[in-house]
């Protein structure tokens, strides 16, 4: 019996190694010959923003709400410094949608005012408001009362948030000011950021390469040092994608530990109701981006909604116990070889935690995750079972798909291709396997119960957040299958943290995700601290290898 059961493991491993490695190839050599035609298309057409001059913008959202707090910053000076940033990159990159900068320097000079009246000590402002003063963006999939609510669509061109989301909410009542809303694809159904109503957002490193998506507006205006502090939101990694494109930090959390409500689409999720986006908010959630690892800590204290977990926010790790996991690369068909430098990198981060602490550090495989890309994509497909409803928002328009299609093509469409595309998944046989609906579901299970064996309390599972770099613009989408990095993460409701960890010969950022038990967000988050310390974190445009 056990001889039949190891014929049948490796008979099952050779299968794989059979399909995946010659798919893996072609991919590969197409995408090489594709990226050398988009190279050729963009030859002499790279910029980078310009440097960062003043100081502040140096600073993280924890330091300046120190600052601000013990009267050493004006908050106006602050809030201004920000807005003039804005003003210089937004020509660069095109990230932001709505400004609302007089709102935000009347908020600040009465932050300013607060601070001169001496009411409250340094000590009672960090703990009811630590985030006074400190300017935020956040993501138009998010509900900002009195902004516009577009979802980067024509269909919502007109629609203004009647409140605040819960976590726009919380960051408002923890001081921080509100001085733009940023760019997104439509819907948020784009690993690049672009859509008909805002165009394209591009990377602050080089504008001819993608900032990623769907929270791509944030990261790349945060890179770009136009914002210190953003709120994204992540369904299949849409947090960490343009993270890692862009050299933040972003986090995305556990399933449930943060609140995802006002987000776009919009939040009827009443369990009596069947509604299209009731499977979608079991996944979605609302995480926090930014420069600074320092930052995750004290946004995830605002932000979670458990009082037993906000504590652990900020505590160092117990390196006695401390154990390392890491998988070096998803083996799954449709899914690029990893890029030399991000590898390299995942083993500098690995040895760097066995050399300084004597963690050990264990491989291992996930044969489960072959399927990983036709299983997500089947998945995302049957989240909106109603494609027509999810795209209008329950407002009850009709759409003919194919035709729709055909048009987006021509440029002709009210939606984008991408949307549709995604909305039309289930009759796409290559992504879509509606019969294995069941068994894919299944399949997730197992790899959440074989995460939970291998992972505990004292351990972090690290891999790459994607397998390549920041491509040029309109190479997304045939790279789609490099997603089943970050979506397995969000199916099981894993928090995921993107960690900065170096850029490449072309001056371009890459990363490596944490991954932890759910809702032991705290240690995933305190490796990145620590990584941080050890690599260095995000670098300005500008002071990458290539640029100097």
């Amino acid at each position: 019996m056990i001889i039949l059961q190891n014929f049948e493991f490796h008979f099952a491993a050779m299968k794989r190694a059979i399909i995946y490695y010659p798919c893996q190839l072609i991919l590969t050599v197409f995408f090489n010959i594709f990226n050398c035609v988009l190279a050729v298309l963009h030859y002499g057409k790279r910029k980078i923003v310009p440097r960062i001059e003043d100081p502040l913008l140096l600073m993280s959202a924890t330091k300046l709400a120190e600052g601000i707090r013990e009267g050493k910053l004006n908050c106006e000076n602050v809030i201004r410094t920000y807005l003039k940033r804005i003003q210089e990159v937004e020509p660069y990159i095109n990230a932001t949608v709505e400004q609302c900068f007089d709102d935000a320097l009347k908020a600040a000079k009465e932050v300013d005012h607060l601070i001169a009246s001496k009411r409250y000590s340094s000590e009672e402002l960090a703990k009811e408001k630590p985030l006074l003063g400190v300017p935020f963006t956040v993501k138009i999939l998010i509900r900002v009362k009195g902004l516009r609510l577009t979802s980067g669509s024509r269909l919502n061109e007109n629609v203004i948030g009647t409140e605040d989301a819960p976590a726009v909410a919380l960051f408002k009542e923890a001081g921080a000011i509100i001085i733009a809303t940023t760019n997104a694809p439509e819907m948020g159904l784009h690993v690049e950021t672009v859509n008909h109503l805002h165009g394209r957002t591009c990377n602050p490193y080089d504008t001819t390469r993608t900032c990623g998506g769907s929270s791509g507006g944030e990261s790349a205006l945060i890179a770009a040092g136009g914002s210190v502090l953003g709120l994204g939101n992540d369904l299949l990694g849409s947090v960490r994608i343009p993270a890692h494109y862009t050299g933040i930090f972003a986090h995305k959390p556990s399933q449930g530990l943060v609140s995802n409500l006002g987000s776009v689409p919009p939040d009827r999720v009443d369990p009596s109701e069947k509604s299209p986006y009731t499977e979608v908010y079991k996944i979605l959630v609302t995480g926090p981006m930014c420069r600074y690892a320092e930052d995750l800590i004290v946004s995830m204290r605002i932000l979670t909604t458990r009082n037993d977990i906000r504590e652990t926010f900020g505590k160092e790790i117990n390196y006695k116990k401390f154990k390392i996991f890491y998988l070096k690369e998803l083996q799954t068909p449709l899914v690029p070889f990893i890029e030399a430098d991000i590898a390299a990198g995942l083993q500098n981060a690995i040895s760097y935690f066995e050399s300084h602490y004597n963690t050990s550090a264990k491989q291992i495989k996930l044969p489960l995750l072959f399927d990983m890309f036709r299983c997500g994509w089947t998945l995302l497909a049957n989240l909106f079972f109603d494609a027509e409803d999810a795209l209008s928002g329950g407002r009850g328009i009709h759409f003919n798909m194919n035709l729709d299609l055909l048009k987006s093509v021509l440029g002709k469409s009210t939606l984008c291709f991408m949307t549709l595309m995604i909305m039309q998944t289930r009759h796409i046989p290559l992504l879509y396997r509606g019969s294995k609906i069941q068994e894919y579901k299944m399949m997730i299970e197992e790899i959440r119960n074989e995460l939970n064996n291998i992972l505990d309390e004292d351990s972090v599972l690290l891999l790459p957040t994607l397998p390549i770099t920041a491509p040029y613009h309109h190479a997304g989408i045939p790279l789609m299958g490099k997603v089943c990095y970050t979506l397995i993460f969000s199916y099981i409701g894993f928090p995921s943290t993107h960690c900065p960890i170096g850029y490449n010969k072309h001056g371009l950022p890459y990363g490596i995700q944490i991954v932890g038990r759910k809702n032991n967000d705290a240690l995933t988050i305190a490796c990145a601290v620590e990584l941080e310390k050890a690599f260095g974190g995000w670098r300005a445009p500008g002071t990458t290898k290539r640029d100097i």
